[in-house]
């Protein structure tokens, strides 16, 4: 397996939000630490200097993108690494799963089935 040694940005007051937005793609997925470093080739210090407030820079959010499936374009807004003006993201997120229908829930999880390695 790879390991990937990509730098971080360091925010300028502990920000949450990046570390925030990657546990809640986790647990969408239920997907645990071990996985997670597993798909993206980081070591779980990555993780915990994200829960100190470190934040990404551009290669790490297109291998995190890339381990949970999404558009690298979503995620660089969730790192702060790009406007949502700049992106041209307009309410683009995850579909709530309680105000999916039955086919609309089938539908999410062939894609999220389609999408992994």
């Amino acid at each position: 397996m790879r390991t990937y040694h990509v730098g971080v940005t360091k925010a300028e007051s502990a920000d949450s939000s990046w570390s925030d937005f990657v546990q809640k793609q986790m647990d969408d997925r239920g997907m645990s630490t071990g996985e997670l470093t597993e798909k993206t080739g980081f070591d779980r210090s990555r993780l915990t200097a994200w829960r100190k407030g470190e934040r990404p820079n551009l290669d790490t959010a297109r291998v995190v993108a890339k381990a949970f499936g999404m558009s690298p374009l979503e995620v660089m807004v969730a790192a702060k690494l790009l406007l949502p003006e700049e992106a041209d993201l307009r309410g683009v997120s995850s579909p709530d799963p309680g105000a999916l229908t039955d086919q609309q829930l089938l539908a999410e999880l062939g894609r999220r089935l389609k999408n992994r390695p």
